[in-house]
């Protein structure tokens, strides 16, 4: 494209319609519209008209937290059939999820909304990854750890720059119950490439475990140790196989802590359980020790 047909009336009116429904100024962005069909009548609008009529719509309604989660579905997949780049409509998210929440400030007292949806969540879409870092933090602390809000928690410190702690978190979201089919939630696109790379699908993060492709689960003390074990004592017999690797492999980490027939029955337990991914990870020990 050619720099001076920025600058063109019909082009710089355009983008200032784009511009006032990304903000979510529908009631510019309206006059805008009508100023632009009135001034040429000839042009060809793909979908602005249609998104300033519902954008009104929603703009004169009052949304809490879900029935604004619901509002903004259905116009995220109106877009999805539109021709809308990524880029804006990621803009316009980012803008409804902000103005959502700063509207919505008498509910961020409690940690989750009437349907069960994390408020993380809405700081997430709204891209303020460390106040949703906050709430995941809090809500693990208040209501309980899961899967959903641990890799939630993972996807806030991808954000934040922190790949390794992320990929703690998502590893910590497997243990806690993470379904093949939740990896579409993980953010890190080249962890979760890595994923889908392994030999075999269930067995995908305790590859990553056995060749040191996850941050070492150690704990800083006795108490955290034992704390782990009490968390995940039913889950060392009951969970499939390849979650009940990964803890044993998290017991072998921590040899400080261990005795030594603690230590012998967690590898014996790798074993048994995966035995080629023992050798694998007994050969990486012998090798960093």
């Amino acid at each position: 494209m050619q720099q001076g047909f920025l600058f063109e009336p019909e082009v710089m009116a355009r983008t200032e319609l784009q511009d006032a429904i990304a903000r979510l100024d529908f009631h510019s962005a309206m006059r805008r519209l009508e100023e632009f069909q009135r001034v040429w009548p000839e042009a060809k609008l793909t979908w602005e008209p249609e998104l300033v009529c519902a954008g009104s719509r929603m703009a004169a309604k009052l949304l809490d937290l879900d029935s604004g989660y619901g509002a903004w579905q259905k116009l995220e997949a109106r877009l999805n059939t539109l021709d809308v780049s990524r880029s804006w409509t990621a803009s316009l998210r980012r803008n409804f999820f902000s103005r959502l929440l700063a509207s919505n400030r008498k509910l961020f007292e409690e940690l989750r909304t009437a349907a069960d949806r994390s408020l993380g969540d809405f700081y997430l879409l709204a891209e303020q990854p460390r106040n949703a870092r906050r709430r995941c933090e809090n809500e693990i602390r208040q209501i309980g750890d899961g899967w959903k809000v641990r890799l939630q928690l993972g996807n806030c410190d991808f954000r934040l720059g922190h790949g390794a702690v992320a990929h703690a978190n998502y590893h910590w979201s497997f243990l806690l119950g993470l379904p093949d089919d939740g990896w579409a939630l993980i953010e890190d696109l080249r962890f979760l490439a890595r994923l889908r790379s392994a030999d075999e699908t269930e067995w995908a993060f305790p590859e990553l475990c056995a060749a040191g492709e996850l941050p070492p689960a150690r704990f800083s003390s006795r108490g955290e140790f034992d704390g782990f074990k009490r968390k995940f004592g039913a889950a060392f017999t009951e969970s499939p196989s390849s979650r009940r690797f990964c803890l044993y492999w998290i017991v072998s980490e921590n040899k400080p802590f261990c005795s030594d027939g603690e230590l012998i029955d967690s590898r014996r337990q790798l074993k048994a359980l995966h035995p080629r991914l023992h050798v694998q990870y007994m050969q990486r020990l012998a090798q960093v020790s």
